[in-house]
């Protein structure tokens, strides 16, 4: 009878730590699934910011030579 209780301890144990396994193996695929996503989150980011920042700057040359351009035109006028 004792041999029988250990058996079904045992066996119960054996199903526990299984269980067990699979829920590790469970929480690491999902870590690793987050991992992922925030890695592609993170490379949708900078590419956006640095899309931004290319037209930022081609606002900035555009302003810039709009600038020239009327500095030339005014100059063209004062020596009028």
């Amino acid at each position: 009878m004792h041999a029988t209780e250990l058996a079904r301890e045992r066996d119960g144990l054996t199903n526990q730590v299984e269980a067990l396994r699979n829920e590790v193996q469970s929480s690491k695929q999902e870590v690793d699934n987050v991992r992922r996503s925030i890695v592609v989150e993170k490379q949708s980011y900078e590419q956006r910011l640095d899309e931004e920042r290319k037209a930022k700057d081609r606002a900035r040359q555009q302003l810039d030579s709009r600038m020239e351009e009327l500095q030339k035109r005014k100059s063209k006028f004062a020596c009028l």
